[in-house]
């Protein structure tokens, strides 16, 4: 097609679908990290994520390393574990805080990773998820030159989502719980 041809075309307008979706570039979410008290600041508008530090990255699985005894007490013979809790976060002032805490083992009694949603032109940071991770250890805390990954133990984990429509209005929560040490939900 030539240049000229191309200038002469007329530009596509965004629509919301008959879904409802948003269009495009509409809809952007952060995740963040907090760790007792920790990191002293806030970083966004939402009560829930006072005290956090943006979350580059994370990881975490929750399995039953057997298959367990379907046709007996499934939950004790299929005991859920779940890894260590990998979180990647830009190097601050926290750091020393965070190796002094590895290094003496001091029991951290909450980390919680949310996601904030930005719902559309106008819209409030709005709280969409978050976990909930208690009586917490950390075994590792890796340095880069920009980035802390930090490792954490957990003994107990809390889910909690906003079931939230893109008019950003909350329409309830939906939430799981499951402590690993005693194999039971909370």
């Amino acid at each position: 097609m030539s240049d000229a041809k191309a200038l002469q075309t007329s530009p596509t307008e965004n629509q919301f679908s008959p879904s409802g979706n948003p269009p495009i570039g509409t809809v952007t979410s952060s995740f963040f990290v907090s760790i007792d008290k920790v990191f002293a600041h806030t970083s966004v508008e939402v009560e829930t994520v006072k005290e956090s530090v943006q979350l580059l990255w994370f990881t975490s699985i929750e399995e039953r390393p057997s298959i367990g005894n379907m046709t007996s007490d499934f939950q004790a013979s299929a005991t859920l574990i779940h890894s260590l809790l990998e979180m990647h976060v830009l190097t601050d002032s926290a750091m020393p805080i965070l190796r002094e805490n590895m290094r003496n083992n001091t029991p951290i009694k909450k980390i919680i990773i949310s996601r904030v949603g930005h719902l559309g032109k106008d819209k409030h940071n709005k709280l969409l998820y978050s976990s909930t991770f208690e009586n917490c250890f950390l075994e590792a805390v890796e340095e880069f030159p920009d980035k802390l990954i930090i490792k954490a133990r957990i003994t107990k984990r809390t889910d909690k989502a906003a079931a939230t429509d893109y008019t950003n209005t909350q329409k309830g929560n939906t939430v799981s719980g499951w402590d690993y040490a005693k194999n039971q939900a909370v």
